[in-house]
């Protein structure tokens, strides 16, 4: 019998994780000198791949990074995570979600995250890797999101049609079209209905609690 395949996002759509990248980011600055007050980090933690999110906060407080410095805070930020991941939670009703699509479906979990950082938060929230039948990392895939990259290696791996991919932003929305799956978009990120509907999301729901109802109208 054939299986859809529905991948997901991590970040913000499975687990709350805007306090401890805020908290890493503010660090890593911090390592490097440069004072970052945390509520200026928080517009960014918004599916951004980690570069872009360092890059926006040096454009917000109006300093001038070189590819070196970059890449340094970027791996003092995977640093911090081992301390900040604490702060890590599962999204409310994330887990029961999960194990009731897992019945009917194959499940992905595909992450602008690299591969230390998304276990630490993974295992902070406490969702069982066994869910997903296959994880896709940043740093596995050439372009991340908004990029169909991950989404394509998923259905690659796993040998089958990405049907629908769930993720919080505007980047999940615009990697689902690319990969000519269903989107839906879940409102537990920074981006606002308004915002979601720009890019026209297939389907918009308060969070992923909603999905298990939403996917019975689907099939």
């Amino acid at each position: 019998m054939y299986k859809k395949l529905i991948s997901f996002d991590l970040d913000q759509t499975l687990v709350e994780t805007t306090r401890a990248h805020s908290s890493a980011f503010r660090y890593a600055f911090q390592k490097k000198g440069i004072k970052v007050n945390e509520k200026v980090i928080w517009p960014f933690i918004d599916g951004r791949y980690s570069e872009e999110v360092i890059l926006s906060i040096a454009k917000k407080i109006k300093i001038k990074l070189n590819e070196e410095q970059v890449t340094t805070i970027k791996k003092l930020h995977h640093f911090f995570l081992r301390k900040t991941h604490k702060y890590a939670k599962p999204i409310s009703g994330a887990e029961k979600t999960l194990k009731e699509l897992k019945k009917r479906y194959d499940l992905a979990l595909l992450t602008n995250c690299a591969k230390e950082e998304a276990y630490f938060l993974i295992k902070a929230s406490k969702i069982p890797k066994k869910f997903f039948d296959i994880i896709v990392l940043a740093d596995q895939v050439k372009h991340p999101k908004p990029f169909p990259d991950g989404i394509l290696k998923a259905e690659h791996l796993l040998h089958v049609k990405s049907d629908i991919h769930v993720g919080d932003s505007i980047y999940d929305v615009l990697a689902a079209k690319r990969a000519k799956a269903i989107s839906i978009a879940v409102l537990t990120g920074q981006a606002s209905r308004s915002k979601l509907k720009k890019y026209k999301p297939d389907y918009i729901i308060n969070s992923v609690a909603d999905l298990s109802n939403l996917m019975k109208k689907i099939d």
